[in-house]
């Protein structure tokens, strides 16, 4: 299941594109953020514009040409001005999961609900049916943002591996991909 043949993809005045060698200083100083260092589980504990470099040009190439791992960037898109990341990840048969950070000086405009709705339509383009997400159940902002991009909770928090490989307790999340929405 590969996506990348459709980026980039917009929704309202966000785009959801690869990303780009100059996109990784944005991209490790966001990931500085202390909300992003808490919520986000990346997988390095530390992130250097060199660092995002190499891996636009390694694991997330491989990714993007395997069609198992779609590290992007959620972009403005009058200015093209990076705002924040988007992964789809754990791709199966019929869905994927979908992580999201914005850096702080991009929070309060919706952009992250405007990025989810491109990554369902996204999705949709390669053929998935649903976009699952996982957030901690004390990020009210990120449950928020789920829910206003149409994401409805499965059940209560459960403890579960994430992508940093830590284990703390997580709510689920889904939303089916075949009708995306606009916000």
């Amino acid at each position: 299941m590969t996506v990348s043949a459709h980026l980039p993809i917009g929704a309202g005045d966000i785009v959801v594109r690869r990303l780009r060698h100059e996109d990784a200083e944005a991209f490790a100083l966001g990931t500085e953020d202390p909300a992003v260092r808490e919520y986000g589980h990346l997988p390095l504990s530390e992130y250097t514009p060199e660092i995002v470099r190499d891996q636009i040009d390694g694991v997330i190439a491989e990714g993007l040409a395997d069609g198992s791992l779609a590290v992007l960037a959620v972009a403005d898109g009058e200015s093209d001005r990076f705002l924040g990341s988007l992964v789809l990840f754990d791709f199966r048969q019929d869905r994927a999961e979908v992580g999201f950070w914005l850096a702080k000086e991009s929070r309060g405009r919706g952009a992250a609900a405007k990025a989810l709705d491109a990554a369902a339509a996204l999705a949709a383009k390669a053929g998935l049916d649903l976009l699952e997400a996982r957030t901690s159940p004390r990020n009210e902002a990120s449950r928020r943002v789920l829910e206003r991009a149409g994401f409805r909770q499965l059940g209560e928090a459960i403890e579960e591996r994430t992508p940093s490989g830590a284990v703390v307790p997580v709510l689920r999340f889904e939303r089916a991909v075949e009708a995306s929405r606009s916000s």
